[in-house]
Parts: C-alpha cells; sequence; structure tokens
C-alpha cells in the first residue's frame, strides 16, 4: 500500500474588516464636517445703526457714556468711535465696549471733564465685506452750539498689517493645498510614500504652515478689520473682537476641524500600506472627506454675505481647492523614486482634476464674477494637468525601460507643475470671491448711514409717553424701516405703520424683531413726498400717532 502524504496548505490570511474600516472612516468624515458646521457662525451680514444714547440732536444734561445700537451683534473692538467737544477737540481715544454684555451695543466713556454745547460723534465698523460703514451725529449738553466739525476716522490699512494678513493667509491656503494633496497620494496611489522621510517632513511642514498660517491670520485679522496702524496692532482687545467676527469664527473652526483631520493622518502615516486596490480607494475616499472639510474653511473664513455660501457655491469652491490640491501633492512626491513606478495609478485623478479645474473655472465665468486672471488661470491649468495625464496615459503601458524614462522625465516636469499649481493656490488665497458669492460694495445707504430720527410721543395717559428712534434705508425698490421703541413702558408698546400722502395711505408692515423693536418694508408707490406714519398703542390700549416726512426718488 502506498501512503499518500497530504501537501500541508499554505496560511491564509483573515479577510480584511472591510465593514469596521468603512464605519471608522464614515466616523472620521462625519466628524470632521460635523465640526465645521457645529464652530462656523453664520454670517451676520451689514450692521444698521438703529438707535444712539444720547439720540440725534437731542439735548441732554451731561452723559457719562454715548452708546451705539444695532441691529445685530458686531465686535466692538472692531468699531472706531470719534467724538468731538464744543471746542473741536477729541475727547475719546479708547475703544468701543460691549456694556452689559450686550453684543449688539457699544459704548465709550465721556470725558470726566464736560462743556457746554454741541458734541459731533462718528463711528466706523467693518461691513460683511470688510469695507466700512459709518455715520455720524451730535447731541447738545445743555444748548446747541454749532460744532467746529464732525471728526475724521481713517480707514486706510497699514501696509505692514496688510502685508502680514494677506501672506499668512495665502501660507495657510497653499499648505492646506498641498497638505490635502500629499494625504491623498499616500492613501490612493503610492502608499510606500509614507515610509520615506522626504514624505513624512513633507507632510509634518505643510501641517504646520496651515497651523502658524491660521494663528497668524487669526492675530492680524482685527488690526487689518479695524484699520489700525501697526502700532496699535498687538491690543488685546483686537484679538478678542476677531473670536466675535465671522472670518475670525472660521479661522476657529478650522482648527477645530483639523483635530479631527490629523487624527486621521496620522493613522494614516502609521498604518501599514494598503496591499489591495479597494483599501487604497477606501483610504482616498477618507482623505477626501476629511480633506474637503478643511478646504471649506476657505470660503466660510473670506467676506461673505448672509446665507452664502449656498450648498452649490461650496460644492464649486471645494471642487477647485480639491482639484488643485490632488495634483499639487502628487506631483511633489513624484520626486521621490520610491513613487515613480505608480504613474498609471496617478493618470485616471489628474485627469478627474483637469475636468474639475474646466467645469470650476467656467461656472465662475458663466456667473459673470470678474476675477480678474482666474478664470482663464484656471482653464489653462486644466489644459496642462489633462495633457500631462494624457502623455502619462500613453507611456504607462509600454515597455519597462520606456516606463523608467518617461517616470524620471515626469519627476522632472512634477516640480514646475507643482509650482504652478501652488501659485494657483496663493492666487485664490489672495481673491476675496467666491463662486455665486455677491460682489461688489454694500449699498451706500449701508455703507454711509444717515443718523437715527428721534421722535417724540405721548398718548395723554400717564404709561403713554416715550419717544422712538427711526431708522429708513431706501434701496432701489423699497423703503426697509427700522423702529426702535424707547422709554421705561416700550416693552408694552406695539406699533403699526403706514406711507400716508394726502388720501392715499399704504400700510408698511411692520414686525417685532426684538424688545421694542420693529422692522418693516413696504415698495413705495410712486415717488414724491410721503410721510411714515407711526401709531403707537401703550399698554393700557391708548394711542397716538407720529408722523415723519420722506422723500422718495
Amino acid at each position: 500500500m502506498t501512503k499518500v502524504l497530504e501537501r500541508p496548505r499554505a496560511a491564509t490570511a483573515p479577510p480584511p474588516r472591510v465593514a469596521g474600516r468603512l464605519v471608522a472612516l464614515l466616523i472620521l468624515v462625519v466628524a470632521c464636517w460635523g465640526t465645521l458646521f457645529a464652530t462656523t457662525p453664520a454670517a451676520t451680514g451689514d450692521p444698521v445703526l438703529v438707535t444712539t444714547s444720547p439720540g440725534s440732536t437731542e439735548v441732554v444734561k451731561s452723559p457719562d457714556t454715548v452708546v451705539l445700537t444695532f441691529d445685530r451683534a458686531v465686535p466692538a473692538a472692531l468699531a472706531t468711535v470719534r467724538i468731538l467737544d464744543p471746542d473741536g477737540s477729541q475727547v475719546v481715544f479708547e475703544r468701543p465696549v460691549h456694556p452689559d454684555g450686550r453684543a449688539d451695543t457699544i459704548s465709550v466713556p465721556m470725558p470726566a471733564e464736560r462743556h457746554e454745547g454741541t458734541y459731533a460723534v462718528a463711528w466706523t465698523l467693518p461691513s460683511s465685506r470688510l469695507q466700512p460703514v459709518s455715520g455720524s451725529f451730535t447731541f447738545d449738553v445743555s444748548y446747541p452750539i454749532r460744532p467746529d466739525g464732525v471728526p475724521e476716522i481713517e480707514t486706510a490699512h497699514d501696509p505692514v498689517v496688510t502685508a502680514v494678513y494677506l501672506t499668512t493667509r495665502t501660507v495657510a491656503i497653499a499648505a492646506m493645498v498641498v497638505l490635502a494633496g500629499v494625504a491623498f497620494f499616500v492613501a490612493a496611489i503610492g502608499p510606500v510614500a509614507a515610509r520615506t522621510r522626504a514624505a513624512r517632513r513633507l507632510v509634518k511642514t505643510t501641517w504646520w504652515l496651515v497651523v502658524a498660517g491660521t494663528l497668524g491670520a487669526l492675530v492680524s485679522f482685527g488690526p487689518y478689520a479695524a484699520w489700525v496702524p501697526v502700532r496699535d496692532a498687538f491690543d488685546p482687545r483686537l484679538l478678542s473682537a476677531t473670536f466675535e467676527s465671522d472670518a475670525g469664527g472660521a479661522l476657529l473652526a478650522r482648527l477645530y476641524v483639523l483635530v479631527s483631520a490629523t487624527l486621521g493622518l496620522a493613522l494614516l502615516m502609521k498604518s501599514p500600506s494598503a496591499a489591495t486596490a479597494g483599501e487604497r480607494r477606501l483610504r482616498g475616499a477618507g482623505v477626501l472627506g476629511c480633506a474637503t472639510a478643511v478646504l471649506a474653511t476657505w470660503t466660510f473664513a473670506d467676506p461673505r454675505p448672509p446665507g452664502a455660501p449656498s450648498p452649490l457655491a461650496l460644492a464649486v469652491d471645494v471642487a477647485l481647492l480639491t482639484a488643485l490640491a490632488l495634483p499639487a501633492g502628487g506631483l511633489l512626491l513624484f520626486r521621490l523614486p520610491a513613487v515613480r513606478g505608480t504613474v498609471s495609478r496617478f493618470v485616471r485623478p489628474l485627469l478627474g482634476c483637469a475636468a474639475l479645474l474646466a467645469v470650476a473655472g467656467t461656472a465662475q465665468l458663466w456667473y459673470g464674477h470678474d476675477f480678474g486672471r482666474l478664470p482663464a488661470g484656471a482653464l489653462a491649468l486644466a489644459l496642462v494637468l489633462g495633457g500631462f495625464a494624457w502623455l502619462g496615459a500613453r507611456r504607462a503601458g509600454g515597455p519597462v525601460a520606456r516606463q523608467r524614462r518617461f517616470s524620471r522625465r515626469i519627476a522632472g516636469a512634477a516640480g514646475a507643475v507643482s509650482v504652478l499649481v501652488v501659485a494657483t493656490a496663493a492666487l485664490l488665497a489672495l481673491a476675496p470671491v467666491h463662486a455665486l458669492a455677491v460682489a461688489g460694495e454694500a449699498p451706500a445707504a449701508i455703507r454711509h448711514q444717515v443718523a437715527p430720527t428721534r421722535l417724540a410721543y405721548d398718548t395723554g395717559k400717564p404709561d403713554g409717553q416715550g419717544s422712538v428712534d427711526l431708522v429708513l434705508i431706501p434701496t432701489a425698490d423699497r423703503l426697509d424701516a427700522r423702529v426702535s421703541v424707547l422709554g421705561p413702558h416700550r416693552e408694552h408698546t406695539t406699533m403699526t405703520a403706514a406711507l400716508v400722502r394726502g388720501d392715499r395711505t399704504t400700510p408698511l408692515p411692520v414686525n417685532q424683531a426684538g424688545t421694542g423693536y420693529w422692522t418693516g418694508q413696504a415698495t413705495v408707490p410712486a415717488p414724491g413726498r410721503w410721510e411714515l406714519a407711526l401709531t403707537l398703542r401703550a399698554g393700557d390700549g391708548s394711542t397716538q400717532t407720529v408722523k415723519q416726512p420722506i422723500d422718495v426718488r
């Protein structure tokens, strides 16, 4: 009998836990995007001055402070308030504060020594587009005296502050682009790069540049937005006001998102190389999910109107930066000899980036945004990357010797193309306009605001006395009215409004937007002289109507 010996079977590794890894990556991506949306403040828009204390042209005894209240929260230290006394001397030199913690109100103290006569007040704040929003008014102590003039507030950016702010923003954006591209290349194209010292050094350097650039932008944003000279740029109140602003909150959100993204990046660099194409694609998708959350902070950290960005605009912005990131990081790593054999894997993502750049650049042009050279540059870069990928696809399938020659040539060209990609990212960082965003200046009525008009009323009852501050903002097709009811009984006072001319009455619907604060809009039927009639009803039911003439052009 012949004894048959069974050949021992080779040990097989257990199948990878794809489901567990997928869930872990999804949790990481959700953490990045959840942190972004949870910590990024909503755009507040342009502030409108709704009431002052003392009131415009009001005669008072001797106020201790001058208080300005706006229709929304404002960063106090980014505002500037200047006051001239009756002799024409400036008497306020410090930055405003929030009295009693009211985020929509700023105040400055009056000097200890005060004179009878007229005081002139001027103020300015940065708009949502970082343009100056300003106004002025006067009040009288004891009796009026014609003022010598209105205080002047300098709103020119200091060159040093501007250079620091724009440089740090550029460094942060360009470093984010490169870091995202390097991480994607390591995850999905050439995992062996994670074992090289050069790749690890590149990851650490770009990570620190993102952090340093973001911190630099945080520190320099306050002096830049408040138009202060470099000698006053280190006022800690400016940094505190930066945290209150939309842009400062978005920069902080970038750092928060970077915490989750850094955890994933550290795991990627320390994990064993992906063994299969499926695992590489899974890791690449996870990197893209986290990296796009970090890249999206570019959109949120720039000036934006309320409600922006829309989902479509955010998608276009993120697509544009992603299309820059993947070639930037990948081409930098292609200079390493260890990854030159992955040309064929890199061709398809490179073609995808070229397509994304072409779509994003065309979208910018389609919606009529004047980016100067930016749309043309994006389209030209798309052509360069598309041609680069086409050549790679043609040469990747040839003999081994030809592939090696092409790999050396592609490594030499990689540096030049990477510089071009990073330069385009820097240009994007310097351009404060995004896809589908509202461009141009704030309306003139917002940039140069008229002081609220103080109107007194008396219904004839004990609780029926008070006053209102009326603000009218004309636009192209409607009248925007803001009414602040003042006095101790404002909580129990209601109001209706109408436009009146002769026998013609047009209701102006108003809504209560806060305690004693009402807003409304109406389309004026025809140009000419009208009266805005405000009917106030006190808590005891008594009413009085006050009228303010207005000229509609």
